[in-house]
Formats: structure tokens, sequence, C-alpha cells
């Protein structure tokens, strides 16, 4: 990967693959999950843009919420690895350490740490040497129910599936970037399908030292199946066991603000801050401090 197009991957962001986000005890991201795909997916990024690269970045997310089942805070730190043997294929995974603070309404508050669910991811960009300026991106992530940490309002073992898409088209200094994200995830209480779809512009400034994006995010329930006592799957309209306000049709939109500094071509530390504007939310606000090392 050429000096080039390390700087001006610093000035990408937005894309898939989640990886790890705060996860709160509230909505359908109880334990284990976070806000929404896309807003995992914005933060596993990095700010580096949605192409293939060879990385490592150490990535920690913390989210407060008032609303929801259990109100309460979560922080994971999480260790991202992601490796590209050609320019336009990579593969990764996300190892997260996650502490759980909640405080239910009946009884004493918790609070627990431990190992959180595994994520691993693909990364296909076609035409990665010729289109460095206009980047389509294909990505497929799954979660895997490896977490040793309990909810108060537990949702059981969770299983999900994520395939995105991304196009980001750079300028000199300008950018702007679009996603797509369907979410599908498997747990004991029925399966549900999340639509999610984003935007946002941005700017590096400083001589490229510097990125600045906004923009936001919006996630809609689209499919609910809900378990019978017998076991069968069932279609229904209304929220799954252990979840609220998530019948099909509810939407969810959450505001973006990004940062990254680019220390030489290789490091760059990031920051990332997300605000629900919607009613419905998982989570008040959240946050993303994350430190990364290009090869």
């Amino acid at each position: 990967m050429s000096s080039f197009r390390r700087r001006r991957s610093l000035g990408l962001l937005l894309a898939l693959a989640w990886v790890a986000v705060p996860r709160q005890a509230n909505a359908h991201h109880v334990a284990g999950h976070g806000s929404s795909e896309g807003v995992r997916s914005i933060n596993s990024v990095g700010n580096r843009g949605g192409a293939a690269s060879t990385r490592l970045m150490l990535l920690n997310e913390f989210s407060h919420s008032g609303v929801g089942i259990v109100p309460g805070q979560r922080n994971d730190l999480s260790l991202l690895g992601e490796y590209a043997p050609i320019p336009a294929f990579s593969f990764g995974a996300q190892l997260p350490f996650t502490t759980v603070a909640e405080q239910p309404e009946d009884g004493p508050n918790s609070v627990q740490s431990g190992y959180g669910d595994t994520r691993a991811f693909i990364r296909i960009t076609p035409h990665a040497d010729k289109l460095i300026h206009r980047t389509l991106t294909f990505v497929v992530g799954a979660s895997f129910p490896t977490r040793t940490v309990r909810s108060v309002v537990d949702p059981g073992r969770l299983w999900s599936v994520t395939p995105s898409l991304i196009y980001t088209r750079t300028y000199t200094r300008l950018y702007w970037q679009v996603l797509g994200v369907a979410s599908t995830e498997w747990r004991p209480a029925g399966v549900a399908l999340d639509l999610s779809a984003g935007g946002q512009v941005g700017a590096r400034l400083l001589d490229g030292k510097l990125a600045v994006g906004g923009g936001a995010l919006v996630d809609v329930r689209a499919i609910n199946a809900c378990r019978s006592p017998a076991g069968e799957l069932e279609y229904c309209a209304g929220s799954r066991a252990g979840e609220r306000d998530r019948a099909v049709g509810t939407t969810r939109a959450t505001a973006l603000a990004n940062f990254a500094w680019n220390i030489d071509t290789r490091w760059s530390l990031t920051l990332g801050v997300q605000v629900p504007f919607t009613p419905q939310r998982d989570f008040d606000v959240g946050a993303a401090l994350g430190a990364v090392v290009v090869f």
C-alpha cells in the first residue's frame, strides 16, 4: 500500500465489518452487542475508509443509556487485527474485553467484566489499485457467542451475520461516503433483520494531518420472527421477548462526528462520537477512541 493511499484513506470513515461497539442491555442490542451494526462498523473502521488494508487497532468504546429495560453504561476495550494478502481483499477479527455497569430499578446495581462476543469479517475492494478515489467495498461480518458477561435481563447466546456495501468518493481535500447494512441476529427468543443506511461528508485539514467528518445513520427493524413456547419460529409484528420498542418498522437515527489525527503515514489516532436524535434509541451517547497502525 503506497504512502499516498495511506494518507488518502485517513480522510475516509464509515465502513463495515464490526465489529465491536458500546454494548448495552436494552432494546435488542444487549450484552455483547451495541447501538447498531452500522455504528459498530464506523468505530471498527477507525477512520480509515472502506478499502482493504493490513492494520492493527486498539479500540475503546463507551456508551451511556438511561433508556431501555435496564439503564447503565458499557465499555469495550478491543484488539482488532486485519490482514490484506492482496490490495483487493482482507480478513480480520476483533477480540473485546467488556465491562457492564447496570442500574436496575428494583435491585442492587450490577457491575461485570469479562470477554465479549468475538467478531470476524472479510472485506473485498474491487479494482483497489486503479480506482483509489472511487472505492466500492463489500464486507461480510459475523459475531459469535463467546461472551462471559451476563446482563440483568440477558438475551442468551447471540449469533449475527452482517453483509454491507460502502461507496467512498474522495477529492483533494473533501470526501463523502454512503453505506448500507443488513444485519440478521439469532437468539433464543427469535430472529430479527435490521436494515441500516447512512452517509457523511468530511475534509482533510492541516496538509492531511487532521481529518474531520460528520453524518447520520438510520436503522429500521425490517423483520421479527418470535419463538413460540413449542420452539417454533413465527412471524411477529411486535418486539421479541426481552426487547422493548423493536416492533417491525421501528426506526432509530443517530448523528455522527468523527476525527482522525495522522501522526505519520502509518500511525493515527481516531475519535468518534454518536448521539441518537429519535425517541427510539439504544443509548443516549456513545464515544470511541482508537489507535491504528497500518502496515
